[in-house]
């Protein structure tokens, strides 16, 4: 196909700009198109070049393009249209024109794509030109919405008025649970009329395209967890097992590692997890060292579990302030950021009444499955190591023994058990900075750990 854009010196041929691996499907008009697959397989691009094709090809031809929350829209699906609109050789401003209150692109036939989150919906469609039919909608990111029915009613929403054609199309990363609804949904749609499923990952895309970073990224992956890999770059259904950590991708390395390789630690990080009555407090001092890999030096772990007497959130402040100045005379070295569960505030308040300094609450967000995702992602680089000291020991035994709750996974909503586990009668945990016992242990260092890693996605190069 060729298409003449608005400029009159503009022509751009479709298949120049979608891999072939979509050259198929790019014209089918089935009014249900699912386009799954791994990171990097283009399928978001396509699709923002079908609807702003379709716009300018179609006289009576809107659409509208949405992500679950409306926060998430300028950074992708916003962004996507436009570049599009790029690629087919529009000039902004000359051949549509681009807002974001109201977030719209209108092309000069009058057609628009409207944008709107699961969650607000509803306003924007009293800002549709009624003159023009809503003829696409684009869920992106299908995994973020909460379930079937929400989406379904979002379409019929749009979908009315209608009576030639109109098209919804799905796009996602299918996840790793066969569980999740997303994937029991697609499964149930298969060989049905009317519906498309179209699966790509980036083995099909101009290796241009991906990147040359992008791929050794991909071949590094497929090297350290080949698991992961086929699920993140192949878009494979990998299914959840029981554990949620692989413990071959954490290396444990004796207590003098880095003083017998004259390792010079650059800086470190402390990620606290706090607890209450109950449940532990527990704090990683993770440092990174000139040879490139980030190290768990050390971990002060206070459990009141079966003490009758409880520490305050003075007596703890004070525990975290001397844990910190040890590590950093240690270590001879400066820290760069202290983080802290966002829920956390009395401990917060404590530390910054002592010693005026803010310890930073880490956005942990509302799913606890990215944050796990993250973390997951940062140990398939096979670039940390533990100290195997005694301190560290709590670590090793919660990480090998963080389970999801079986129950969860089936139902689709992983949930990892964080019930209290008491050590056997062969097993002691002591602690040198807290100078106590610990009788039991649950998901507590794993909980400061993920803090860490989502509060210095950047750094960790996990974000850009």
């Amino acid at each position: 196909m060729t298409y003449q854009g608005m400029m009159k010196m503009t022509k751009i041929k479709i298949r120049d700009i979608i891999t072939p691996h979509f050259w198929n499907v790019f014209n089918s008009r089935k009014t249900n198109q699912i386009y799954k697959g791994g990171r990097n397989s283009t399928k978001s691009s396509m699709i923002a070049i079908k609807i702003v094709n379709s716009c300018l090809e179609n006289d009576n031809c809107s659409a509208v393009a949405l992500r679950n929350h409306k926060t998430d829209l300028r950074k992708s699906v916003y962004k996507e249209i436009k570049r599009a609109c790029k690629r087919l050789g529009l000039v902004e401003n000359v051949d549509y024109k681009a807002t974001v209150s109201p977030m719209e692109i209108k092309f000069n036939n009058g057609n628009t794509v409207y944008f709107a989150g699961g969650d607000d919906f509803e306003a924007v469609k009293g800002t549709i030109d009624e003159n023009k039919l809503i003829k696409i909608v684009w869920f992106e990111e299908l995994t973020g919405f909460k379930d079937e029915e929400t989406v379904e009613q979002i379409k019929a929403t749009f979908l009315r008025g209608n009576n030639d054609w109109f098209i919804a199309m799905y796009s996602f990363n299918p996840p790793k649970n066969k569980f999740h609804w997303v994937n029991k949904w697609t499964d149930s749609k298969k060989g049905l009329k009317d519906w498309l499923i179209h699966h790509s990952d980036y083995r099909t895309v101009n290796p241009e395209w991906v990147g040359r970073i992008a791929i050794q990224e991909a071949e590094t992956l497929r090297l350290n967890d080949e698991k992961r890999y086929r699920w993140i770059y192949l878009g494979e259904v990998i299914g959840l097992e029981g554990l949620i950590y692989n413990p071959d991708l954490i290396e444990y390395v004796d207590e003098d590692y880095i003083t017998r390789n004259k390792i010079k630690i650059l800086y470190i990080d402390f990620a606290i997890d706090s607890g209450h009555q109950t449940s532990a407090t527990a704090v990683g001092c993770y440092g990174l060292g000139n040879d490139g890999y980030w190290y768990l030096l050390d971990t002060y772990y206070y459990s009141p579990h079966e003490k009758p007497v409880k520490k305050a959130p003075s007596e703890l402040s004070k525990d975290i302030f001397n844990f910190e100045i040890a590590m950093i005379k240690q270590y001879s070295t400066y820290m760069d950021k202290e983080t802290i569960d966002s829920a956390e505030g009395a401990l917060r308040n404590q530390f910054f009444k002592d010693y005026g300094r803010r310890l930073h609450p880490v956005d942990k967000g509302t799913n606890k499955e990215e944050l796990i995702e993250y973390s997951q992602d940062f140990l398939a680089k096979k670039k940390f190591r533990v100290l195997n000291n005694n301190n560290n020991q709590i670590f090793k035994k919660e990480n090998e023994n963080y389970m999801w709750i079986e129950d969860s996974v089936e139902k689709g909503k992983p949930t990892p058990d964080k019930t209290e586990k008491a050590f056997l009668s062969s097993e002691k945990y002591y602690n040198t900075y807290t100078k106590n016992y610990a009788y039991s242990y649950g998901d507590h260092t794993q909980d400061n750990f993920q803090y860490w890693i989502k509060d210095n996605l950047q750094k960790l190069g996990l974000k850009e």
